[in-house]
């Protein structure tokens, strides 16, 4: 099999789904363009953030349509940011329709699959599912408000709205992340994510799916995944 992934940052997305992969799929190998790719590999592209990301769909298309039969799995990871996860979803897949209007794709790759993940609201909320690391009872003052605000080892993360004070859900988000992760003695930043790549922390958070209805659209990275392992990898 080989995956062709699409996601929207140019820092932290990069260094978390190679990991992943890594963790999840260790037979794929990275190359550096659709063209390279013979079995069992991977391209990974940033899409430079949104809406540049977009662009990059497009483009990516073109790169599979010209090399017939090559690419079995497209994965397109993208934020909702202030969106609704329906929203984004719809927007990202008009964006794919559009594109592969008038594409030979059909025929020149029946067995292509566009998966579009979307990260609701942005990858750190997916990192605030790992209900071990935040402490029953936090030490700072500013990890006290956050949780008597929202207790993300309890509550749905995906759920969480914004806290008074920060301008999006995804500041309010990775200001959470970063005040939970230190003081567990761990720092977190785009280009250096840290623990959040370690094959236990995404364990974590596949088992808190399993244990809970909560993280809806990283469910769907699961499934990806599983489909994936299922073709024999």
């Amino acid at each position: 099999m080989n995956l062709v992934l699409l996601v929207e940052g140019a820092e932290t997305e990069p260094r978390v789904y190679e990991a992943w992969l890594r963790h999840r799929l260790p037979a794929l190998h990275r190359v550096p363009n659709v063209a390279d790719l013979i079995a069992d590999g991977y391209v990974l592209v940033s899409g430079k953030g949104y809406p540049s990301c977009y662009r990059r769909i497009a483009g990516l298309l073109r790169d599979i349509e010209a090399n017939p039969g090559r690419v079995q799995e497209f994965w397109i990871c993208i934020d909702s940011d202030e969106d609704t996860y329906e929203a984004r979803y719809a927007e990202v897949h008009r964006t794919v329709q559009a594109e592969l209007q008038g594409a030979r794709m059909a025929r020149t790759n029946p067995s292509l699959e566009i998966r579009i993940i979307i990260q609701h609201c942005c990858i750190e909320t997916w990192f605030l599912g790992h209900d071990g690391f935040l402490r029953a009872g936090p030490q700072s003052p500013q990890l006290v408000d956050f949780k008597r605000f929202y207790d993300v080892s309890a509550d749905d993360p995906e759920r969480m709205g914004t806290y008074p004070g920060y301008a999006t859900r995804a500041s309010f988000h990775l200001a959470y992340l970063k005040a939970m992760l230190i003081e567990r003695s761990h720092r977190y930043t785009k280009q250096r994510p840290g623990v959040v790549i370690d094959p236990s922390y995404f364990d974590a958070l596949r088992a808190r799916c399993a244990r809970t209805g909560h993280l809806q659209s990283f469910r769907q990275l699961l499934s990806a995944f599983e489909a994936a392992g299922d073709a024999g990898l």
